[in-house]
């Protein structure tokens, strides 16, 4: 596989395109974090870029491309369906994180807000850590499946496909698009291009478009240094533990609870799971290399460990008090009702929700999502998600064409 990872730096600052004098040529990476690099044959083409309309909602910007002879090519269609985006160029029609009746769905990861309509998909492109999560959280697909390793390129008819690691949760993918008159898309998902403790951080690739989410798209989303946020979790734990009482974080049981288990175990604590939902998604990581060490709430040696100083990682409390009125002794039971502080790890913690806790996001912030926008240097961004308009609007006033899809 060949993948550009920067522009040519001769260019001009106009929407026109010129590759040089043959169909062969090379880019070299500019950007230390990027590792891909390599020649691309394309037709000699100049990009064509229309100014997007004011409007944002129901008017997604259209790129035309046309071979130098003047010869007219396809053109780039981006919508906003349901839960996910719409692409169609040429006869290449793929939706991305959503479900259209009788088309191939790409799948960036298995959280609820990503699968919604996937039913009605003909097929549906994932990782194989992505579809063993969604088999964890008790769903399965019902379309055809097709398994891509990260960095592994599959081909169909009018494009390449290449999944790149996005650092949201385990298996989480970006995807990569090279059509085959040299259109390149980069597909984010939902990104973190931040490492942590279970997932790498995602890294920025060159392409002439850019579909972003822009979850924490604005400048006031700005998070502390993880390691800063690793230690005050930490530092929480043991105050509390010293308190005589047991800590409790909640968290996401797809990704952040994983990441909270593996933190709290490194810090020589004794780690409950309150939910069997957390366990399932534990044992998916496990068996792709992420040993995670915790009790469940089944385990005989729950009450002594909330005795002695445990932690509790939970993604529903109401859900882990449930369980342990069937599984526990009153004394433990006692204990997690009344005896707990509660502590939420999200990166809305920050401001929006002013909730009690830590901004352990498995998003990028504003500037990660900046940041990353201008290593890709698009021609056009097309942003989606509940701050697009805000955040294509930052991309704009960095020289991005950015196209809110709302």
């Amino acid at each position: 596989m060949s993948m550009p990872s920067s522009r040519n730096n001769t260019e001009d600052n106009s929407n026109t395109c010129n590759t040089g004098h043959n169909n062969d040529y090379s880019i070299e990476s500019s950007d230390a974090h990027t590792q891909m690099s390599g020649s691309l044959k394309r037709q000699l083409m100049t990009l064509i870029r229309e100014q997007p309309s004011a409007k944002t909602g129901g008017n997604p910007f259209v790129s035309h491309c046309s071979i130098k002879s003047g010869r007219p090519m396809s053109t780039l269609d981006v919508k906003k369906i349901g839960s996910g985006v719409f692409l169609r160029y040429g006869d290449v029609r793929l939706a991305f994180d959503t479900g259209i009746k009788g088309e191939t769905t790409l799948l960036s990861h298995p959280h609820s807000d990503h699968i919604g309509g996937l039913r009605f998909a003909h097929d549906i492109i994932a990782t194989q850590a992505t579809f063993d999560t969604w088999s964890a959280r008790g769903t399965e697909p019902v379309a055809k499946k097709t398994v891509l390793d990260i960095d592994d390129m599959f081909g169909q008819i009018g494009v390449n496909i290449t999944p790149l690691n996005a650092g949201h949760v385990l298996g989480s993918a970006m995807f990569y698009l090279e059509f085959n008159d040299g259109l390149t898309v980069l597909y984010t998902g939902d990104f973190n291009n931040v490492d942590s403790l279970v997932h790498r951080a995602a890294k920025p690739v060159a392409a002439d478009v850019l579909i972003t989410e822009a979850t924490y798209g604005e400048p006031t989303w700005i998070f502390p240094d993880r390691r800063k946020v690793y230690d005050s979790i930490l530092q929480a734990a043991s105050e509390t533990i010293a308190e005589g009482r047991t800590p409790v974080f909640s968290a996401y049981s797809l990704g952040k609870s994983q990441e909270a288990i593996a933190l709290l175990q490194s810090g020589g604590f004794r780690v409950i799971s309150g939910n069997t939902s957390i366990d399932k998604v534990c044992k998916v990581y496990g068996n792709h290399g992420v040993s995670l060490k915790h009790y469940t709430m089944k385990s005989v040696n729950v009450p002594e460990a909330l005795e002695s100083g445990a932690v509790v990682v939970t993604s529903s409390l109401r859900n882990t008090l449930a369980t342990a009125r069937h599984q526990l002794d009153k004394k433990s039971i006692d204990r997690l009702e009344q005896n707990t502080d509660t502590f939420n790890l999200s990166g809305w913690t920050l401001a929006k929700f002013a909730e009690r806790g830590f901004p352990l996001s498995a998003h990028s912030d504003f500037q990660g999502l900046l940041d990353f926008a201008k290593s890709v240097d698009p021609r056009v961004a097309y942003v989606f998600t509940d701050r697009a308009g805000v955040f294509s609007k930052h991309l704009s006033d960095s020289g991005i064409n950015a196209v809110a899809l709302e």
